[in-house]
């Protein structure tokens, strides 16, 4: 590591130091305002946190938000997160290949790189990947309890470039002590086993899920026809938590979590002639934890948290390293929520390093962002309104907001809500999209304009019709970028910045209902148009994607079926892609009390499909598996 690494190292520790010491100064009074004979509020099952970062009913929000129940995950079985967030509302996924393949995961039509995934509470972006992208193809749904995907631009409380954010929460304890051991396999070698265990009492409550997945895979590019060979994968995941209730008030808790993957692929280069092989390999390790304290009464809170994740990439070819990489992030952050009279006041600060080592050199950004929130009742519904103010170390100061309301129109024949938000944001240059245009491979145009922000507006309005258990849900949308910035893929030149504004907008459209005992319908499509400044469709967003799923239960049986297509979709060259309607299947029967078999079968019509151009997608796929309750 050089000096000027060591002096950054000792400069980040300083100021994490620092800010701790006085958020927790802003954290302590909140404990003194605080009527003594509060206590903490019980939460009602439809609770969501990830629109307002507090508790807050689902019904109550003036955003688009979906959720996944830890029943919905467990039934459709899914291995991995892609699968689940492409039955989506506003969600699609593209895929260059099996499972542990690079994944690009939009919403609404924005880049991947815009969507924020935490998991616990953690930001689990890579630093070191070009635009910070998360790495959601390393992410197994086992040891998953809870989903929550917020639609739309929501840079106020989760950084000002988040186009949507997606909130994962594993498994959670109760009292007591209870486990599960999962087992399946299926074709292309497939082996998966998970484990997972969790309980307490009300003072101490721990869990701890491990999985361990294997395939042989199958060839992933479509190109490849001179030596066609299996692209394998392999996963390791381990989840923990711990809550510990220190007194009426008071909570402490930490979360660690560790992915370590191992994907093989194709078209890589020898690294002495630079003849092309296809024995390459990606290895890939996320260590991440977060720990936080939390002081909670009638009508007050107060949480301080500190979140640290590490990525390490290493590339192989034949065997020989050729590439390496690691990217850092660390969060410091204090929230404090109260409710006075018909309002809520949300306050929030966050410290945030970000840094990646690339070829023994480190790049390290830190950004300061304070944001602040009010929540009221109005009419017969609510509005928020909020601000939030940025510093970059490299591009200075800014501030964005958001505005949102929730309606209720009708409530006689036919309940009637309308919901509608506006937001601004902006994206400063990733570390290293400014490095790379500094470096040895880029040129002109890429080098003959310093990059600079990106800024973003976005809005939507809907209405939902209907209740509980019949409901339907149009939501009109519109987001647009000014000066976004893209990599050169016509000269390969670097990172431009396009003049003008990206734009996405569309329909979305939801609809569920309870057909019956133990049978539920719930469908999903949107219509989205978007356009670089020139006005060509920007690629990989299909002009019109949805799902379908059917779910049944039974006494002892279980069963959903689900279908997903994509429609008017092109690729980077601007070229067609083939429509696609892929078809799933699952089957669950519970043999005894603690004893259950499953049944899966993935593309059911073995469809011959792309999401990305030249990759292959697996035809039928299917998987047998034994669960045991503890």
């Amino acid at each position: 590591m050089s000096n000027s690494s060591n002096v950054n190292n000792r400069v980040s520790i300083y100021r994490l130091t620092t800010y701790s010491g006085w958020l927790l100064g802003l954290f302590l009074p909140w404990q003194v305002l605080a009527d003594g004979n509060s206590a903490p509020t019980e939460h009602q099952e439809e609770i969501i946190i990830v629109a307002s970062r507090v508790a807050t009913p689902l019904a109550d929000t003036g955003l688009s938000v979906s959720t996944l129940s830890a029943d919905d995950i467990e039934l459709l079985g899914y291995n991995d997160l892609a699968p689940l967030l492409d039955l989506q509302p506003g969600v699609s996924v593209s895929q260059d290949g099996g499972l542990g393949k690079a994944a690009a995961v939009r919403i609404r039509g924005e880049d991947g790189f815009r969507t924020r995934i935490l998991l616990d509470g953690i930001d689990i972006a890579d630093p070191s990947s070009p635009q910070v992208s998360p790495r959601v193809e390393q992410l197994l749904s086992a040891g998953l309890q809870r989903i929550e995907i917020l639609r739309g631009p929501q840079g106020l409380l989760y950084g000002a470039d988040a186009g949507g954010v997606i909130a994962i929460s594993t498994l959670q304890p109760q009292d007591g002590l209870n486990g599960r051991l999962g087992l399946e396999t299926g074709a292309n070698g497939f082996s998966r086993v998970n484990t997972q265990i969790a309980g307490g009492s009300e003072q101490l409550r721990g869990s701890l899920s491990v999985a361990d997945l294997d395939t042989d895979g199958f060839n992933a590019r479509a190109d490849d026809q001179t030596l066609p060979d299996r692209d394998g994968y392999r996963n390791q995941t381990l989840h923990a938590t711990a809550t510990a209730t220190l007194s009426r008030f008071w909570q402490v808790g930490a979360s660690v979590h560790s992915v370590e993957g191992n994907n093989d692929y194709d078209n890589c280069f020898d690294a002495v002639t630079f003849a092309t092989l296809n024995t390459c390999n990606d290895d890939y390790s996320q260590r991440a934890w977060r720990t936080w304290a939390r002081w909670e009464g009638d009508s007050l809170v107060s949480e301080v948290s500190v979140a640290d994740s590490r990525i390490d990439r290493t590339l192989f070819s034949a065997g020989i390293p050729t590439f390496d990489t690691q990217g850092e992030q660390r969060e410091l952050s204090w929230l404090g929520s109260a409710a006075i009279g018909n309002g809520q006041f949300t306050l929030g600060i966050d410290l945030l390093e970000q840094g990646f080592t690339d070829g023994g050199e480190r790049k390290q950004r830190d950004n300061q962002g304070v944001y602040g929130e009010y929540r009221r009742d109005i009419f017969r519904g609510n509005l928020s309104m909020g601000v939030r103010h940025d510093d970059n170390d490299d591009f200075g100061q800014h501030t964005s907001w958001r505005l949102s309301t929730l309606q209720p129109i009708s409530t006689e024949i036919l309940p009637t809500v309308l919901h509608a938000a506006i937001g601004t944001g902006f994206r400063a240059p990733s570390p290293y999209e400014i490095a790379y245009n500094a470096g040895p491979f880029a040129s002109a145009p890429a080098t003959d304009q310093a990059l600079r922000e990106e800024n973003s507006r976005g809005w939507e309005i809907g209405l939902r019709l209907g209740g509980d258990n019949h409901w339907t849900r149009l939501t009109w949308f519109d987001q647009r970028i000014d000066n976004a910035i893209d990599f050169d893929l016509a000269g390969f030149s670097g990172y431009v910045q396009q003049q003008g504004a990206s734009i996405s907008e569309g329909l979305e459209f939801e609809a569920q209902s309870q057909l019956g005992t133990g049978l539920r319908l719930a469908a999903n499509a949107t219509w989205n148009k978007a356009e670089n400044p020139e006005g060509n469709r920007r690629a990989y967003r299909p002009r019109l994607s949805g799902a379908a799923s059917l779910q049944w239960q039974q006494d002892s049986w279980q069963s959903a079926i689900t279908a997903r297509f994509s429609r008017d979709n092109v690729d980077n060259a601007g070229l067609a892609m083939d429509d696609y309607v892929v078809v799933d299947w699952s089957l669950r029967r519970a043999l005894t009390r603690d004893l259950t078999a499953t049944l899966r079968l993935e593309n059911v019509l073995d469809r011959d499909y792309q999401q990305i151009r030249n990759f292959n997608t697996s035809g039928r796929l299917w998987y047998l598996g034994l669960q045991y309750n503890l």
